[in-house]
């Protein structure tokens, strides 16, 4: 069983007229970084020389040097069975598309000599996606940041440290007095809330769960969002159930992945504009389109890892599979503007009892999920 916490961030800094310090290499979104590091983060990789992990974007940066681990993840994911696998970290990666939308991803699978020995000794157990997905998030990680702060804290509390994380590797040392920390990060940057994307296979039946928003059902693919728990009412889980082996992601199963994680990241982008123009800490127009339609894009022109054919026939498959939908840049663009949009009760009530917080999280996932059904429906 794979899995990933990802924390969506936003970057509006290309609405400054300096740009609020931010370098410009890594060239993030152009077809070449033209970099090799980024800094306080890690190497940047092409897909193209490594196939570790699941694959993403064409590159990205690994953050070996900012996020580690303090101690092994045992997690205890059978409800009413008392015994724990190792969760092993298999990435550590970073991605910006140079325009508006990010995200720090860190991938994991479950020990899966422990999946099959349990198959062996105990028969058809069922896991919970929910607990795999809470227990993780309840689980600590440490920080280490180019301002020599070493932080250490529960993987639902660090987005604010990964914030500055990215404000540090991105602006110019020069730059760091006037465009410090607070001032970038209240205005022009954020992370958000994690979630939680989980790949069964197989050899690990999904326990059903109480809490369950179906997002797509056909005979090769199913996908639902579930909650953790650990932040609130949100749906902060997403959760594919295949038929196939844990080690064999199929073409579609691999687009629903990337699609949902990317489009919900940008659809936190988006979100985080409206409210931060909507305060007046920001102005200046910023189209969605344009993000969506380099999403397409990358999806679409995904290059396969060297010398591995099953891959190249996977990347194939998939850019056939996004070919053959009828979607639309604009109209994405256009469904997830009208879904965040804040109403008219949000902006009167907002400052009560989190209300703003919690109709802004509905709305993200809503997005998301309407954009990623609207794909996978309109589809071969």
């Amino acid at each position: 069983m794979y899995f990933a916490v990802v924390f969506p961030l936003a970057d509006f800094r290309s609405l400054h007229r300096q740009n609020a310090g931010r370098l410009e290499r890594p060239a993030w979104g152009q077809t070449d970084p033209r970099a090799e590091f980024a800094r306080g983060f890690g190497k940047i990789h092409t897909r193209t020389k490594s196939a570790a992990g699941y694959s993403g974007e064409n590159y990205y940066a690994d953050c070996d040097n900012l996020v580690k681990y303090p101690s092994q993840y045992f997690l205890n994911p059978i409800p009413g069975f008392l015994r724990s696998i190792l969760a092993y970290p298999v990435y550590r990666r970073f991605y910006f598309d140079g325009q508006m939308s990010g995200r720090f991803e860190l991938g994991f699978r479950l020990n899966e000599d422990s999946i099959h020995e349990i198959a062996r000794s105990a028969g058809g157990v069922e896991y919970s996606t929910s607990e795999i997905a809470a227990q993780v998030l309840q689980s600590d990680l440490r920080l280490d940041l180019l301002d020599d702060r070493e932080i250490k804290l529960p993987f639902s509390n660090a987005a604010q440290a990964l914030r500055d994380a990215w404000i540090l590797s991105s602006t110019k040392n020069k730059s760091l007095n006037t465009f410090d920390i607070e001032t970038v990060g209240s205005k022009y940057v954020g992370v958000g809330a994690p979630f939680v994307f989980i790949r069964s296979g197989r050899e690990t039946k999904i326990k059903s769960e109480k809490q369950r928003r179906d997002l797509f059902q056909s005979e090769d693919l199913e996908l639902f969002l579930t909650r953790s728990g650990k932040q609130g009412q949100s749906f902060d889980v997403a959760v594919i159930s295949s038929d196939a082996s844990l080690s064999a992601e199929t073409p579609k199963e691999r687009l629903a992945r990337l699609f949902y994680i990317q489009i919900r990241t940008i659809s936190f982008s988006h979100s985080f504009y409206l409210r931060q123009v909507a305060s007046e800490k920001i102005s200046g127009p910023k189209s969605l389109e344009p993000a969506i339609q380099a999403l397409l894009g990358r999806l679409s022109n995904l290059e396969p890892s060297e010398g591995d054919q099953t891959d190249e026939l996977a990347c194939r498959e998939m850019s056939e599979i996004l070919r053959q939908t009828d979607l639309s840049p604009a109209q994405l663009a256009s469904e997830i503007e009208r879904t965040i949009k804040p109403g008219v009760a949000r902006r009167w009530f907002g400052g009560f009892w989190g209300y703003a917080d919690k109709k802004v999280d509905i709305a993200i996932e809503a997005a998301a999920g309407a954009a990623t059904k609207h794909l996978l429906s309109s589809g071969p």
